[in-house]
């Protein structure tokens, strides 16, 4: 079992590297790319979204999630999703994907709710995932800036996934970053909290981040 996950983390880490390598060269108008830092007293993290808008209602995505512990590889997470998206009336969004997270392989097929406004943006959803069975999945993200001064923005984004089978909520995470932020890029205070009901005790970590909109 330690086996399999140290060869799943390096998989992660040598994705993550090579996507990264190759993403610069590819980034267009249609195309936008995120990375997040996080400097936590736990762990690194690093979590990026990269956007490829192929038609008015049709889009790809990639995100990956890496989180690092300093001392142990206990409680590494690592997440990679690749998602196709279809754009229907009222602001709702069709989505297909296909991944990797621990512990393996999983596709997702799940409708969401977008509103978008100057300083805020609200997305639900829910779905199915299937990963060594059928679960229930939610998400929802909220991000609002508010302006502080003419060249300021305060910075609020919430991101929350949870799954749930017949016996027992299996995943979950809560991701908050609170700051400020200026043109393109903002940093500040970041908090994660994770919960593998499945394998693993709930997981903490506060430090802060750095995010940039490419």
């Amino acid at each position: 079992m330690k086996v399999n996950n140290h060869r799943q983390m390096l998989f992660a880490r040598f994705f993550i590297v090579l996507l990264g390598m190759l993403t610069f060269p590819v980034l267009g108008q249609s195309t936008t790319y995120t990375p997040d830092v996080m400097l936590g007293h736990r762990s690194f993290a690093y979590t990026h979204t990269i956007s490829h808008r192929l038609s008015d209602d049709l889009s790809i995505q990639n995100l990956v999630l890496f989180d690092s512990e300093y001392e142990k590889d206990t409680h590494n997470i690592f997440f990679v999703r690749n998602t196709i998206a279809y754009k229907l009336p009222k602001n709702f969004v069709l989505n297909a994907g296909f991944g990797v997270k621990n512990p393996g392989k999983f596709a997702s097929v799940y409708l969401q709710y977008q509103v978008k406004r100057k300083n805020f943006i609200g997305v639900y959803g829910i779905g199915t995932t299937y990963q060594k069975g059928f679960t229930l999945e939610q998400s929802l993200l909220l991000e609002y800036t508010p302006k502080l001064t003419q060249e300021w923005e305060g910075f609020f984004r919430l991101s929350a996934v949870g799954n749930v089978n017949r016996h027992e909520y299996t995943r979950g995470f809560q991701h908050i970053r609170i700051g400020a932020k200026k043109d393109k890029v903002a940093l500040g205070l970041a908090a994660n909290f994770e919960q593998f009901n499945m394998s693993w005790d709930h997981l903490e970590n506060y430090g802060v981040f750095v995010k940039v909109n490419f």
